[in-house]
C-alpha cells in the first residue's frame, strides 16, 4: 500500500503535476520541477551555497518569465513562476 502514501497528499500524477522546466542559470542548463523558484533556490542552483558572510551579496535578474512578469529583478524573499527557458543571471558580490 505505499502508492497510497504517495496520493495522499493530492494528485501527484495528474496531468501537468510532474512538469519538467529547462531553466538557464549564469547559462548552464538546470532541469526544474517545481512551479515557482524563490531567490534563495535561484542562488543556490548558480553557486551551490548561499553564503553566511554578511558581507557577500547576491542580485538575480531573470528573463523570458511568465507573461504577467516576463522579466526582472528578484530579492531576498521574492518567488516567481517558472516557465520553460527561462534565464537567470545571479552574480554575487563582496563588499569589502
Amino acid at each position: 500500500m505505499e502508492n497510497s502514501k504517495k496520493n495522499e497528499g493530492g494528485n501527484e500524477n495528474a496531468p501537468g503535476q510532474n512538469k519538467e522546466f529547462k531553466i538557464l542559470v549564469n547559462a548552464r542548463e538546470k532541469i526544474w520541477t517545481e512551479k515557482k523558484i524563490t531567490f534563495d533556490e535561484v542562488v543556490i542552483l548558480a553557486f551551490g551555497v548561499i553564503s553566511s558572510d554578511p558581507n557577500v551579496s547576491y542580485t538575480v535578474t531573470f528573463k523570458k518569465g511568465d507573461n504577467n512578469k516576463p522579466e526582472g529583478i528578484m530579492v531576498k524573499g521574492d518567488e516567481v513562476k517558472v516557465k520553460d527557458g527561462m534565464r537567470f543571471n545571479v552574480t554575487q558580490t563582496n563588499r569589502s
